[in-house]
């Protein structure tokens, strides 16, 4: 992936006890609890319990003294509880159970505006204009009514591993259940003009399966199915007051359903055959097929007719994707500390369609992707030097634009017909002695479009264009930059270890990270889109305490308290299509208190 792919795995249970306690406290109030404990129930059966819970003012200010508006965009108090139970045969024979419920309580988000242009019906119009001016601090706004964005999700999990004649056989299964509600004002003034209300429910189930040799002398392979599916059910309701010679005037309530279902189902298998003991080939294939259906429903549009519904005459919102990609790597041990490889592989993403707007669908996105590169602990271990080179060759990629279609606040998906993304990664740590770390990384990334034609939805009367290969008049995009990508990323770090006497230790760690110029759009506009090259430096200090399994670390992120666009999102049309913006987080100060036992 262009942005990259973290992958969190919780830590299993374990046959013995253990366990953790501990507390953060911060800036802007940050109060963060967090336990968790290992209890076997036997040689074979084990149980792992983890809880936090976390309360943050948050770093935008609201200066609204209007009742019900909190002062900062931050949580309320989030609750997450994650339980597992192992069962472990020593055997071969594994059954793994874990659930997780959360409940997250933000205090909405923030609607700070980069720039506005008035628009809707002419009582709206006369009621933005009385709009004052915007605060000159990005991190501060002005919303007069309460917020919230609430999230309640409940996770189900469950896996059986048994292994026998060189074989595992693996399936596991998920459920989801979650819950979202958000409350939001949507002029980001003091005047009571417009509120925005989404509610959404989520139904998701996922299955896999398969059978894998284990530690094979000449050809390791594995072979599976996938299944997943997801319903969605979203209800959006925006509140739009007007002014009239006679005061202000309350329109009818925009009103939208939307219902949505999508599946996938895979079958894969992958092969490497080992010639030497150093040198590896691996194949792989994968037949996807996606299938996405879904209805949207208008109910209200301030009075106005309403906007056609989907599936309608035009698109019938009911579509299926299929596609085999597949992978060729090869793996060659150099040396016992150097290992180098090369992979050819292509990527899938499905298709869809745009149901908030008018139901029209955009095609899959696929990726042919090379890469090459080097894995090593040269001078003894002690140094790691992982440099790798990719070039990607994008078709139809497929670009997400928040913004408002047919009075809809919602996420556009379109293609662009070509991008083409390379570059290098190199990432290295040094020990320059048993107890200071040096590490050096940088990044190289072109990221352009060869070839796209949108329109800008903030420009409400573009310049036309008659090189459009559609006809449609679309502004060519082809030379700009892919999103959120900076050309040049650098980043240093020094962690320095001190021994104490009494046996404890202070661990100091220091790091900084540079990047280039970006786009927050694909759209280039440099008044809006452009975030300018920018430096963020963390230090953390650690002291651990003898014998004692106490440890208390004081940190500091963003040094330079420099925020940064985080995102752009282009406001609903009904007030005008005016540019808005969230930013990053400034400098936090902390302090962490953990016992382990």
């Amino acid at each position: 992936a262009t942005g990259g792919v973290v992958n969190v795995i919780s830590k299993e249970p374990v046959f013995h006890y253990e366990g953790k306690v501990g507390a953060t406290f911060g800036s802007r109030d940050l109060m963060e609890y967090r336990g968790m404990v290992n209890v076997p129930l036997g040689e074979n059966l084990a149980t792992r319990l983890a809880v936090v819970h976390a309360k943050e003012d948050g770093y935008h200010e609201n200066l609204s003294e209007a009742p019900g508006s909190d002062d900062f965009y931050g949580s309320d108090g989030d609750l997450s509880v994650r339980g597992q139970m192992l069962y472990d045969n020593q055997n071969g024979f594994t059954v793994l159970l874990s659930g997780l419920h959360s409940d997250l309580n933000s205090t909405g988000l923030p609607y700070t505006f980069l720039e506005r242009n008035l628009g809707g019906p002419p009582p709206v119009q006369a009621y933005v204009s009385q709009i004052g001016a915007e605060p000159s601090d990005p991190l501060q706004t002005i919303n007069d009514h309460e917020s919230f964005n609430d999230a309640t999700t409940t996770q189900g999990f469950i896996r059986i591993t048994k292994e026998f004649g060189g074989v595992e056989a693996f399936l596991q299964a998920g459920l989801l259940d979650q819950e979202t509600n958000l409350v939001q004002d949507f002029d980001g003034s003091d005047l009571d003009i417009s509120v925005f209300h989404k509610d959404q429910e989520n139904e998701a189930q996922s299955f896999e399966f398969r059978l894998s040799s284990i530690d094979a002398e000449k050809l390791n392979w594995i072979l599976g199915a996938y299944y997943f599916n997801e319903e969605t059910y979203i209800l959006r309701r925006v509140e739009l007051n007007g002014l009239t010679p006679g005061g202000v005037i309350s329109l009818p309530d925009f009103l939208l359903d939307e219902w949505g279902n999508s599946s996938t189902a895979a079958i894969f298998g992958s092969g490497t055959w080992s010639f030497t003991d150093d040198v590896r080939l691996t194949l792989g294939l994968r037949h996807t097929q996606d299938k996405k259906d879904g209805a949207k429903v208008t109910r209200g549009n301030f009075g106005a007719p309403f906007p056609a519904d989907v599936p309608n005459d035009q698109f019938d919102a009911d579509e299926t994707f299929s596609e085999t990609t597949w992978k060729i790597g090869a793996e060659w041990n150099v040396t016992d500390t150097a290992l180098t490889y090369a992979n050819i592989s292509r990527g899938y993403k499905a298709g869809g369609f745009n149901s908030t707007s008018s139901g029209s669908p955009y095609d899959p996105e696929t990726v042919l992707a090379y890469e090459a590169g080097l894995k090593s602990n040269p001078f003894g271990g002690m140094a790691k030097v992982n440099a790798d080179v990719f070039y990607y060759d994008y078709e139809d990629m497929q670009l997400s634009t928040l913004t408002t279609i047919n009075g809809a606040p919602g996420q556009f998906t379109s293609n662009a017909a070509k991008a083409t993304i390379y570059g290098l990664e190199l990432d290295t740590n040094f020990s320059l002695t048993d107890s200071t770390l040096l590490s050096l990384s940088y990044s190289y990334i072109s990221a352009e479009f060869d070839e796209y034609f949108n329109n800008d939805p903030r420009e409400l009367n573009p310049p036309f264009n008659p090189n459009d290969p559609e006809g449609l008049g679309r502004q060519d995009l082809s030379g700009n930059r892919v999103p959120y990508v900076p050309e040049n990323t650098f980043t240093i770090g020094l962690q320095q270890e001190f021994d104490l006497s009494d046996g404890g230790s202070i661990l100091a760690s220091l790091t900084s990270t540079w990047h280039d110029d970006l786009y927050m759009r694909e759209y280039n506009s440099a008044d809006i889109d452009l975030q300018e090259s920018n430096t963020k430096t963390d230090a953390t200090l650690a002291w651990f305490v003898a014998d004692t399994g106490l440890s208390l670390t004081a940190y500091v992120t963003n040094i330079e308290d420099e925020s940064e666009l985080a995102n752009i999102y282009i406001s609903p049309g009904f007030i005008g299509t005016s540019a808005t913006a969230q930013y990053t987080r400034p400098r936090t100060i902390g302090i962490r208190l953990d016992y382990e036992f």
